[in-house]
């Protein structure tokens, strides 16, 4: 009898370690890829504040030249004698608008956050993070489509035409105007991010 007690004893402690070592090894699994998935999360977000950086100083550089186009555009759309030589010849616009021989060698890049907006660990950031980012990759979408549309208009082979080449001027020099009222929102945001998300440390996610 004591024997039958003791099997019984010793078949229900086999049966509580088995029990608990298949627990325990559940605990560390989910442990391990927890903290896999907060490094992941981690790596998203500091490739998006390298991005985030790259851009500030991209448009740091590119923001003041962009508010000079503007105001020489506003002066060349006024003046009689550079529209009969913009009849004459289109490329004069060029000429004296772009002193850099471009408008913008490259624009802000957003490869990081599309591939961050996909990856199933997005859910990881801190929604007032997220909400930030969120805002300025909008803007920063939104910025450039006035520059597109000027550009259109000033590669058009009508852009110089005598009737059009005044009211075509001053609606570049709109569209530029626009521009660069989102482009000086857009920096807003940029300064924001800096302070919010402290880009001069690595993101930190929610756990």
């Amino acid at each position: 009898m004591a024997s039958r007690n003791n099997g019984i004893k010793e078949y229900i402690a086999q049966f509580i370690l088995i029990v608990f070592s298949v627990v325990l090894g559940l605990y560390l699994s989910e442990r391990i890829e927890e903290r896999k998935q907060i490094q992941e999360s981690n790596d998203l977000l500091a490739t998006i504040k390298t991005e985030l950086k790259d851009n500030i100083s991209l448009l740091e550089k590119w923001a003041p030249y962009h508010k000079k186009i503007k105001e020489k555009l506003d002066s060349l759309s006024t003046d009689t004698m550079f529209i009969e030589q913009f009849v004459k010849d289109r490329n004069i616009l060029f000429e004296k608008l772009f002193t850099r021989g471009t408008f913008m060698s490259i624009m802000p890049a957003s490869d990081g956050w599309e591939i961050a907006k996909s990856h199933p660990l997005v859910v990881k950031i801190d929604y007032d993070k997220y909400l930030i980012l969120s805002r300025i990759y909008n803007q920063q979408e939104r910025t450039f489509e006035p520059a597109l549309e000027m550009f259109e208009l000033l590669n058009s082979k009508d852009v110089n035409i005598k009737k059009d080449a005044k009211s075509n001027l001053e609606l570049m020099y709109n569209r530029l105007f626009e521009f660069v009222a989102r482009e000086n929102q857009l920096m807003d945001f940029y300064k924001e991010a800096e302070k919010k998300l402290d880009l001069k440390v690595d993101i930190e996610v929610s756990n």
